[in-house]
């Protein structure tokens, strides 16, 4: 595979390899209202053929949430397009498996955020998803989540690589259901006992690179990249997904926080403003200074991320640049947007 130009301000190469897949010849409608450095970084072939391929995602993502109305389907679009922009050389049908495990933990989020159900009966369903992720359980007809994981499961599993990195992808999804457990606990925590009851940075930040789906993600674009030397690089493939995984946490944390206090839920930037030593200065300064902290470790990650990614040596190196593309480009996207608002 011949790689292609640079993309500019993230230093890491947009390998694009021509598919099969007939995508839809029209301008995306995506392109209209989507403000983007990553993508204006690209050349304009490339960056057609992410918004075209994106369309075709998105159309075939809306059909299949269609059938699980749990599944808020505003998400769609933003989502497709950010999945297309990791991964522009995969195929349709690997784009759309991708996102749909995305989509899916959009969901189990919802659930937990809202709390609509009860914790004891979020627990139980926490559980069965545990054995679904591990081809132990089939969803049950009452439980359309669960019907939905399964199909979601059987999708990757069309993929010669889920075979040997089935416990790598189920461990990445059980990490982030119980991710969202965790935090679900200390939000009630935080809500009895106040700030006491706050955990650390540290542990936040650890759980929350789960929680907020980055893992299970990472794992599904790896497995449908179909690179067959992936097995002989996980030690280089794993710490790339844990740096794209907290970058995107925080960036996530920025762009939320308001949103979030009002809801009473634990935030990196709720952590270190109250965990400030310097206690005198306003709730607004120590905010902000807590904001240029978070931003600055944005940066750092990203370009640890990037020095990761300088050795990538997979054989098609498809794994790694849709590792390194998915960080870049969400950590971008959340300036400016979010999935549950993004001009439908």
């Amino acid at each position: 595979m011949s790689a292609a130009s640079t993309t500019g301000s993230t230093g890491y190469q947009s390998s694009i390899a021509e598919t099969t897949i007939a995508v839809p010849p029209n301008v995306s409608t995506m392109s209209n209202r989507m403000q983007s450095r990553f993508l204006d970084a690209l050349s304009g072939s490339e960056r057609g053929r992410i918004f075209s391929l994106a369309e075709g995602v998105a159309d075939a993502l809306d059909r299949w949430a269609s059938q699980y109305p749990l599944i808020r389907r505003v998400r769609v679009q933003p989502l497709s397009l950010s999945v297309v922009a990791a991964a522009p050389f995969d195929s349709l049908e690997a784009l759309i498996a991708t996102s749909q495990v995305s989509l899916w933990v959009f969901t189990l989020d919802d659930l937990f955020d809202e709390e609509g159900l009860s914790s004891g009966l979020l627990v139980r369903r926490a559980r069965r998803f545990r054995q679904i992720a591990r081809g132990a359980l089939r969803g049950a007809e009452e439980d359309q989540l669960g019907v939905a994981l399964a199909d979601v499961r059987d999708a990757l599993m069309s993929f010669p690589l889920f075979t040997v990195l089935a416990n790598e992808w189920s461990n990445a999804l059980i990490g982030t259901i119980d991710g969202m457990v965790r935090e679900h606990c200390w939000r009630r925590q935080f809500r009895r006992r106040g700030v006491e009851a706050l955990p650390s940075y540290e542990d936040y930040v650890a759980n929350g690179r789960y929680s907020i789906g980055g893992p299970p993600h990472i794992w599904s674009a790896v497995i449908t990249t179909n690179d067959p030397s992936t097995t002989e690089h996980l030690n280089l493939l794993r710490p790339m997904e844990e740096l794209a995984s907290r970058c995107v946490r925080l960036a996530n944390d920025l762009r939320s926080y308001a949103k979030e206090v009002q809801e009473e839920k634990v935030n990196s930037l709720l952590l270190l403003s109250c965990r400030s030593e310097d206690q005198e200065l306003t709730s607004s300064a120590r905010y902000a200074r807590a904001e240029t902290a978070i931003r600055e470790e944005i940066a750092r990650g990203l370009r640890n991320l990037d020095e990761l990614y300088a050795r990538a040596c997979t054989r098609t190196r498809r794994p790694e640049t849709a590792i390194a593309r998915i960080a870049h480009f969400v950590c971008e996207f959340y300036t400016q947007y979010d999935y549950h608002t993004f001009p439908a």
